[in-house]
C-alpha cells in the first residue's frame, strides 16, 4: 500500500477523492433536512449548510497545499 501512496497524494487524485467524500457526505447529511418540516427544517438546513461549507473549505485548502508542495511532498 505504501508503494501507491505518492500516486494517491497528487493534487488531481486528492481532488477527486475530496469530491467523492463531499458528495457522499452531502447526501447523507441532508437526510434530516428532508425528514422535517417547518422551523426545524430551516434550522437543519442552516446547520448542514454550515457543516458542508466548513468541510469544502478544508478540502480545498488541503488540495491547494498539496499542489503547492507544502504538504505530502
Amino acid at each position: 500500500m505504501l508503494a501507491y501512496l505518492p500516486f494517491l497524494v497528487s493534487a488531481n487524485s486528492l481532488g477527486v477523492i475530496c469530491l467523492i467524500i463531499f458528495l457522499g457526505s452531502s447526501i447523507i447529511l441532508t437526510i434530516p433536512v428532508f425528514a422535517t418540516r417547518g422551523a426545524a427544517q430551516v434550522v437543519w438546513t442552516g446547520v448542514i449548510g454550515f457543516a458542508l461549507t466548513v468541510e469544502i473549505v478544508v478540502m480545498i485548502l488541503l488540495v491547494v497545499l498539496t499542489s503547492k508542495g507544502d504538504i505530502f511532498q
